[in-house]
């Protein structure tokens, strides 16, 4: 009995750091890969090529780049929104966005902001 008492606490050890992996993986929202495929995509534009030229950045980098600060700056939902507003899907960024609090579609403002700060720049 002893033994099994004392196999209860690295159980729970286990169950708590599966459900971590589980939320920092996304559980449900979107991946940085999928944000990565998505910027990609989205900077295929002719638009967007000159503004990479124009600021001597590659696209790859600024995608990369721009997941981490997008990731740290956003809710769930507002990274889930500019991932889909990168692929086209407007409706349903805006159904996500006019969900969400001012301060949260705020934040996504300021995230596309930071990440031209932080990501847009010919290192």
């Amino acid at each position: 009995m002893s033994n099994t008492l004392s196999s209860i606490p690295a159980l729970v050890m286990v169950v708590v750091t599966a459900g971590a992996v589980l939320v920092a993986c996304g559980g449900g929202a979107a991946s940085d890969t999928e944000f990565v495929e998505a910027c990609l995509k989205e900077g295929q534009g002719g638009a967007s090529q000159l503004l990479d030229k124009e600021l001597g950045v590659t696209r790859e980098a600024f995608c990369k780049c721009g997941a981490t600060v997008a990731r740290s700056a956003l809710s769930a939902d507002g990274y889930r929104a500019m991932v889909l507003e990168m692929q086209g899907k407007g409706d349903e960024a805006r159904s996500i966005t006019s969900k969400m609090s001012e301060t949260e579609q705020l934040a996504s403002v300021e995230a596309a902001g930071q990440m031209l700060e932080k990501c847009a720049v010919a290192k």
